[in-house]
């Protein structure tokens, strides 16, 4: 099959660059074919093997080739290099360099003969070992021992390593992903278009991780295909439908001496559970912009019931009486809460993937009900506690003004050699960001995410909320 495609790459490359008859290509050498060559079609490039190059100490040593050679530093990427190579006839083989990229600028074959030096080229070849032994005389197969990323051959170039997907964490370019953190966990099922999502938190309330005390499942179903060519492998469906429900959780009320650096949490789910539902749908006529709806919904009235203390964030107001004095303490609680947007995908070069922003403008509405912390006489020296939302003097929080409706956020993402990626929310007057980066390979990431109030504090909120956390990304 490898034969197969070097006779059809060297068939191209006769009749693009060919300076023979058909008499002569019957006598052609192939590496006098390869020697000749000073420029490639972009056209052809997909039948050429290609990968990213993405160690960190090759890349600077090729950035500085070129800086040196004199190509203009506009034009270059330090971050985005790209090796393409001539088929080889085994596997044994090194390969061969045809041309090196550099963010715009270019190296052909006769330049790198010239300009890079013989040792660098053998570790991007796979003639020397990166890690400093030179290869016997023995045939070994080709070898690069640095990080790369290869570029599959049966695909041109805007749908090279940087594929056009909208969500790095939920990839739409692979059969199978799965991501595991301390936020969320995420498993696809296969070409179904389905996914499973667990998730801590209501980060599009500004309050991520353990903040609220609840955690939700939701199943994302597609239900209308996208038959748009230009879109379809990021966008595959026009519309996603989500379903699933959130439930409380005892985290974070004393998060403990190891993170002790965490604010205790004072705002808690009830436990009445809620039903969470959401939609996306995208423009038939254009993709690239849609509408968005997350909504969660309890199911049930908040009545008095009996609780664990020690399980339950609560504070003492100090501006006022609750039912008169005869309760001291309250525990706030989040009930109904939602997120409506318009939002808009844009990759800032389509032909080349690696940039990407979303931007979304909405609104979204919250309600936290505060409920009176009764303490009774249990018997045999014990007490019991409850929750009673009818006592007086107690508070409902919710948008009053227009700054407290307002969603703002912006998602940026980057997938040159070192795929990382952030975003910035404006949502409840709480600004919040989220950033996460590469450790090791593609499959390990790190993820931090801080949020602060830009009024005043209420009651159950931290003025400064932070969290990290490891992330393990793998896919088929």
């Amino acid at each position: 099959m490898k034969n197969k495609i070097s006779l059809i790459v060297l068939s191209l490359i006769i009749l693009l660059f060919g300076k023979v008859n058909a008499q002569d290509a019957t006598i052609l050498d192939k590496q006098t074919v390869i020697d000749s060559l000073t420029n490639v079609d972009p056209e052809i490039k997909k039948y050429f093997p290609r990968w990213k190059v993405c160690e960190p100490d090759l890349l600077a040593q090729l950035y500085q080739t070129f800086v040196f050679y004199g190509y203009s530093k506009e034009k270059l990427d330090p971050q985005s290099v790209e090796i393409m190579a001539a088929p080889r006839e085994f596997d044994s083989d090194p390969f061969q360099i045809l041309i090196i990229t550099c963010g715009e600028a270019t190296m052909n074959s006769v330049q790198i003969e010239s300009n890079v030096g013989s040792l660098l080229i053998g570790f991007l070849t796979g003639e020397f070992f990166y890690t400093g032994s030179v290869r016997g005389s023995q045939r070994f197969p080709a070898k690069r021992d640095y990080c790369y990323q290869d570029i599959p051959i049966e695909f041109p170039l805007n749908q090279s390593q940087a594929e056009t997907i909208i969500n790095y964490m939920q990839p739409t370019n692979v059969s199978q992903a799965f991501t595991l953190s301390l936020f969320e966990q995420s498993l696809k099922i296969g070409e179904t278009g389905f996914w499973i999502r667990s998730t801590i938190g209501n980060d599009e309330l500004g309050y991520p991780f353990w903040y609220t005390g609840s955690s939700k499942i939701t199943l994302q179903r597609p239900l209308y295909v996208n038959n748009d060519s230009k879109t379809s492998r990021a966008i595959p469906y026009l519309i996603n439908a989500y379903l699933g429900a959130s439930y409380r959780i005892n985290s974070g009320v004393n998060p403990g001496e190891v993170l002790s650096w965490i604010p205790e949490r004072k705002l808690n789910n009830a436990s009445d559970g809620k039903l969470v539902a959401g939609l996306d749908f995208y423009l038939p006529q254009y993709p690239l912009v849609g509408v968005s709806v997350r909504t969660e919904f309890p199911l049930s009235v908040l009545e008095s019931y009996d609780i664990e203390r020690q399980n339950y964030g609560f504070y003492t107001p100090e501006d006022r009486l609750i039912d008169n004095g005869r309760i001291d303490s309250v525990a706030p609680v989040l009930r109904s809460s939602g997120v409506v947007s318009v939002f808009y995908n844009w990759w800032i070069n389509p032909k080349k993937p690696e940039n990407y922003i979303r931007f979304d403008l909405g609104l979204q509405y919250n309600e936290v009900r505060e409920l009176g912390l009764a303490k009774r006489d249990g018997g045999g020296g014990s007490f019991i506690y409850s929750l009673d939302p009818s006592v007086d003097g107690l508070k409902l929080f919710h948008p009053t003004e227009f700054a407290d409706w307002l969603y703002l956020k912006a998602d940026y993402r980057n997938q040159a050699a070192f795929p990382f990626g952030f975003s910035l929310q404006y949502s409840n007057q709480i600004l919040m960001g989220d950033v996460w980066i590469p450790l090791f390979g593609n499959w390990f990431y790190l993820q931090a995410k801080y949020s602060t109030p830009l009024r005043g504090t209420r009651p159950y909120e931290m003025r400064n909320f932070f969290m990290i956390s490891p992330v393990l990304r793998l896919t088929i």
